[in-house]
């Protein structure tokens, strides 16, 4: 409890409090170990399901309605809708992802004084990324049937960009719930993390990147990278915290 108010201190405030929080660390080696585990995991099932839609989903009738969507955004494109969606894709582009990254760290260390926001966001994107990378090279999905628009190193399953999209912006959110109550601060953030990965999603059908079905397994495994980063990071960090509030 706070001495002579008889109001105990808000989650996590001791970190913000700590003439030394620069040497708390945010992870333990319970949340190590937790991250090395959600990464195999990760990579087991979305391997096992992407092998399933290559060698069974494919060939079906819906396989088939999967590819007639891409089909359906090529017949459409205009020159004004693509580049539209060249720069709907921007916001999950890795060069953005870095720069946002290295921008975030002042940032964060700046206004909450600990390393448990940052991390958990770039730890979420090392996640997202490691295992976008190892399961797409062992699942090896032809990209759809359609002109690709931009070039790209890995296979269809999953997508990364919108597994990007996903982490960064509804994780950004995630650490915006944290330290405020407020609604407003909170509603342009939670509209962010909704648009953002849409709009990313939209882009990537109309440009030939990716089937519907890639984007699905993109948007679980960026949904499933946070839940790990978040059950990974020190208990204390998971908010409200309403740092925003106390430093008023």
């Amino acid at each position: 409890m706070s001495a002579g108010t008889g109001v105990a201190p808000a989650l996590g405030q001791e970190h913000a409090d700590s003439p030394r929080w620069w040497t708390e660390s945010p992870i333990d080696r319970r949340g190590a170990l937790a991250i090395v585990a959600g990464y195999v995991a990760l990579t087991v099932v979305l391997t096992v399901v992407g092998v399933l839609v290559v060698s069974a989903w494919e060939g079906s009738w819906f396989g088939r309605r999967d590819a007639d969507i891409s089909v359906f955004f090529a017949d459409r494109r205009t020159p004004t809708w693509t580049t539209l969606s060249d720069v709907a894709s921007m916001p999950s582009d890795t060069v953005t992802m870095v720069g946002a990254s290295v921008v975030l760290l002042p940032v964060f260390l700046w206004s909450f004084r600990r390393w448990h926001d940052w991390v958990f966001l770039v730890g979420a994107l090392i996640i997202e990324v490691t295992t976008f990378l190892t399961t797409s090279t062992l699942v090896g999905r032809e990209r759809p049937p359609v002109e690709q628009l931009d070039g790209a190193p890995t296979d269809s399953f999953p997508s990364g960009h919108v597994a990007a999209a996903v982490v960064f912006y509804v994780g950004l959110a995630v650490v915006v719930s944290w330290h405020t109550r407020n609604r407003w601060i909170r509603l342009p953030f939670i509209a962010l993390a909704v648009v953002a990965p849409l709009m990313v999603m939209a882009s990537r059908l109309y440009r030939g990147m990716h089937y519907v079905t890639d984007e699905l397994g993109g948007l679980t495994l960026g949904l499933a990278a946070l839940a790990v980063m978040w059950f990974a990071i020190d208990r204390g960090a998971r908010g409200p915290l309403d740092t925003a509030d106390h430093r008023r």
